[in-house]
């Protein structure tokens, strides 16, 4: 070990090394934040944290881990569901000091570090009045979210972000740094990149994204169902979302929460509290005439739409590290003024934007189990709303667990829309390797619970811990459950239950091949449980 870190401290480029941290070194206290990641049900220790700061710096990693036989792991963003991100005694190179952006709109492109978080990048890409398909949680790095595929309130009408990359500089198994453009010799490599998963191919140090005019306005709300039949509240926002339909409605998703199982009561009457968060290009009067007959049939409990348009002149940096954050607040994930309205500042701006950006959401890392899987291309029939909607009852679930700060909940997210709708597939390599761009919508099951307060004091003490092995079991019975119309997963909900196949379906055997054919990488050291091989 001694080895290791002294190579790795002896890294140097251009007068600048990046900092190493060690379990037991002069920077124990960072070590022991920076070891933290998103899901913090998994508590990894790093035999060494490196915080490369330029592309050199992780070609001396990577060779270093090839010249000692060494597991390495990556990191930009650390939302990686099953913390494959991090690893105990291995070399996790950390590019979270990667922020550049540079905007060329002359080119209508922006080149983007890995390390840039959604909460940091919109700002900035921002200032030039233009924005990427990005993603809807501010902590979300672009990394990870490029290469998995990229959903996110852009999606209906600007499509995956991974449908949107133009070109990237990766460091490959042996070292050797490439620069992929669609021209390129190694193009088949870049389409890998556009979908194809993380790591797998290399480590990317520069992200090159086409990038698009920020509307004059847009709406960020939500809609609440407390009352009403889950199944109504489904089809309704399946109509929203037909491919055509709605082009204002750029992206949405409709989390529907699980309940104990309901003695008595049919599924197509089961009442199970729903959330309709959107994203428009519009006004508000203009939104909210159009919510006047998006839900004259079935009118909501509640409608949060902002008052005011946002401050762009401040910026809460709150969330700005969320390795600092507590997750003892989580039992607000599940109450809409998480979500609502243009309450997350943007700021920074040295003059007035003619565009309105979006802001993201502001979750606390917390523990958390999730899976997936993925509409049909032809959609579904009510046989298949009824087995969601009866997958959302369960002996495994209960109000106790709920009160004290367990949340289980199934999230859709809408891929079809006008981008889809006129998509012309280019063919490999030039397209993508996303295999989901024709399916109506992910269904995402998850389990959250807090780990900051053993118990909460609600009128009864409610002990969270009492219940999430039971609910992490009704995780299980979903991913196991026969499901008319459905099949496959999303990498960007990553669950190690899910047979890696199972992510990128026509699209594995080839991923496959490039990953032989070009990382460079005879020993495979790009690899945890869900990469290509």
């Amino acid at each position: 070990m001694d080895k290791i870190i002294k190579l790795l401290e002896g890294i140097s480029h251009g007068g600048k090394a990046p900092k190493v941290l060690t379990e037991c070194g002069p920077n124990k206290t960072e070590y022991e934040r920076k070891r933290q990641i998103f899901n913090t049900k998994f508590q990894f220790k790093p035999t060494a944290i490196v915080m490369c700061e330029c592309t050199e710096h992780v070609q001396a990693v990577v060779k270093i881990a090839n010249e000692l036989h060494y597991p390495i792991r990556v990191r930009s963003g650390g939302h990686d569901h099953e913390g494959e991100c991090s690893g105990t005694d291995t070399i996790l190179i950390d590019l979270s000091k990667m922020t550049g952006v540079k905007v060329d709109k002359k080119d209508g492109v922006a080149r983007i570090q890995p390390g840039n978080r959604f909460v940091n990048l919109i700002p900035k890409l921002a200032k030039s009045d233009v924005c990427i398909p990005h993603g809807t949680c501010g902590t979300v790095g672009i990394a990870g979210f490029t290469l998995g595929g990229g959903w996110g309130p852009w999606t209906r009408i600007h499509g995956m972000c991974c449908d949107s990359l133009e070109g990237a500089t990766i460091v490959l198994g042996n070292g050797d740094v490439l620069e992929l453009t669609p021209e390129c010799e190694q193009k088949e490599l870049l389409w890998a990149l556009r979908g194809g998963g993380g790591m797998s191919y290399g480590i990317v140090t520069e992200f090159v994204i086409k990038t698009f005019v920020l509307p004059e306005h847009t709406i960020k709300f939500n809609v609440v169902w407390t009352n009403s039949s889950a199944f109504a509240v489904l089809k309704m926002w399946e109509g929203l979302i037909a491919p055509n339909a709605n082009e204002r409605l750029i992206g949405t998703n409709l989390m529907i929460m699980a309940t104990p199982t309901q003695k008595g009561v049919s599924i197509r009457k089961a009442v199970h509290s729903c959330t309709f968060f959107g994203y428009y290009v519009g006004t508000d009067k203009e939104l909210r005439e159009q919510m006047k007959v998006w839900f004259a049939a079935l009118p909501p409990t509640s409608v949060n739409i902002p008052n005011e348009e946002p401050d762009k002149t401040k910026y809460s940096k709150a969330f700005t590290s969320w390795e600092r954050l507590s997750s003892a607040t989580l039992l607000g994930r599940n109450k809409p003024m998480l979500h609502a309205g243009n309450a997350f500042k943007l700021s920074d701006l040295d003059k007035p934007l003619k565009g309105d950006p979006l802001p993201p959401d502001q979750d606390p890392p917390a523990p958390n189990k999730i899976t997936s899987r993925v509409t049909s291309e032809k959609g579904w029939n009510d046989a298949g709303r009824e087995s969601l909607i009866e997958s959302l009852q369960s002996d495994l679930i209960f109000d106790e667990g709920a009160k004290g700060g367990l949340l289980c909940y199934v999230t859709l997210g809408a891929i079809s829309g006008s981008y889809y709708a006129k998509y012309k597939d280019p063919g490999f390599p030039y397209g993508s390797a996303f295999p989901y761009k024709k399916r109506k919508y992910t269904i995402q099951y998850q389990v959250w619970w807090d780990q900051g307060k053993e118990d909460i004091k609600l009128g009864k003490e409610y002990n969270v811990h009492e219940y999430t092995n039971r609910a992490e079991d009704w995780i299980e019975e979903c991913r196991k459950k026969p499901f008319p119309e459905t099949d496959g997963s999303f990498i960007s909900f990553k669950d190690a239950g899910v047979p890696t196949r199972n992510y990128f379906l026509h699209s594995y055997d080839e991923l496959k091949r490039i990953k032989e054919k070009f990382s460079k990488d005879p020993r495979n050291r790009f690899s945890t449980r869900k990469t290509i091989i």
